[in-house]
């Protein structure tokens, strides 16, 4: 006994001396990975979209979300800690709190949007788009699109370059939960019909969007994958995999002896571009480094940075939280948006059965 003790104490020490590869490696600076950092897991997107809808009460999150307590918990006390919610007392005896959106939550919209519309595109079901958007500024259906801040025309992963900014290396302490989770889990989807779940369902592990943020920077080898997101082999071997069966990714062989393979955005990779540029955005703007942002991208067409902004293709107005209705075409029994406590009222006023999202 006392061996097997001494044996188990010294396989501890060992353990210690030598962390996760994951957790030790030097990393790029990016943005759009350190706003993935924020948003860890698909469950924590889906309390966003919760949030969104304006639910803000931790019963009526579980409820919705069909979601362990603790697994909730865990998620509402890291967002918190990100700055995207706010707890505030609604009930003083006994003290009960809500979560409400703040500024850095808003603005998580539209890359969120973005992956909805990806989700109606390449993960439909019979029943057609599961919610309607509609822009309040010209009444019509929202059809987003991402343009340059500078010129407003349409951005296209083929009409921008990038260099780095003055905030681009490397960096070792960054705060990222680690998680082996495989994207895929129908537990995700479980609540509300929703896009983003499904969506959530093909890339929301924590490696694939990163995976494919380093494939729209052109790298397309196993090491340079592996160099650039300082991730274990096996996992990374395991994202790839994924991603090429569902389509995203393309395996190509660049050399015959011995074979080696590269990995090329097809299609549906491709339309993930917009959500991606939006994740740099919201990092660009909430995560910088103190020197600047770690990469500038340029627009072709008119010289200047691009500013990747989202707005509605009709009007050209943007798309925020205020300026966005939205009707559910299927039937939910799950908990409505809460109405007026002490706080200020969410807005879910009904006009023509549609209602306005939190903001």
């Amino acid at each position: 006994m006392d061996r097997a003790a001494g044996r188990r104490a010294k396989h501890s020490k060992r353990t210690e001396r030598h962390p996760q590869p994951d957790e030790v490696k030097p990393r790029q600076i990016s943005s759009v990975i350190r706003a993935l950092d924020v948003l860890s897991d698909p469950w924590s997107f889906l309390v966003l979209r919760e949030a969104f809808f304006g639910v803000r009460r931790f019963d009526g999150l579980q409820r919705n979300l069909k979601i362990a307590r603790n697994v909730l918990s865990a998620r509402l006390s890291r967002l918190v800690a990100e700055g995207l919610l706010e707890r505030q007392l609604y009930v003083e005896r006994p003290p009960r709190y809500e979560y409400r959106l703040t500024d850095q939550g808003r603005d998580f919209f539209p890359p969120i949007v973005g992956l909805m519309k990806w989700g109606d595109r390449w993960r439909p079901t019979k029943a057609g788009p599961p919610l309607e958007l509609t822009h309040k500024d010209c009444g019509k259906p929202l059809s987003p699109c991402v343009v340059c801040g500078s010129c407003k025309n349409t951005l296209s992963s083929f009409d921008v370059e990038f260099e780095d900014g003055p905030g681009a290396g490397t960096e070792t302490d960054f705060n990222a939960p680690t998680t082996r989770r495989r994207g895929g889990d129908k537990t995700w989807l479980r609540g509300r019909p929703c896009s983003v779940a499904r969506t959530l369902k093909v890339i929301g592990d924590r490696w694939s969007l990163r995976v494919l943020r380093e494939c729209f920077i052109g790298v397309k080898r196993f090491k340079d994958f592996q160099a650039n997101l300082a991730i274990a082999r096996n996992i990374l071997s395991d994202r790839l995999n994924l991603l090429c069966k569902e389509k995203i990714l393309v395996r190509r062989q660049y050399q015959e002896h011995p074979p080696r393979f590269e990995y090329v955005l097809a299609p549906a990779g491709y339309d993930m571009y917009s959500s991606l540029v939006l994740f740099m955005a919201w990092g660009d703007k909430w995560r910088s480094p103190r020197q600047g942002v770690p990469l500038k991208l340029r627009h072709k067409l008119c010289g200047h940075d691009a500013s990747p902004i989202m707005v509605c293709g009709n009007c050209g107005g943007p798309v925020k939280t205020g300026s966005v209705t939205y009707h559910m075409r299927y039937k939910f029994k799950g908990d409505k948006p809460e109405q007026q406590t002490k706080q200020p009222p969410v807005s879910v006023s009904k006009s023509s059965n549609q209602l306005r999202l939190e903001h």
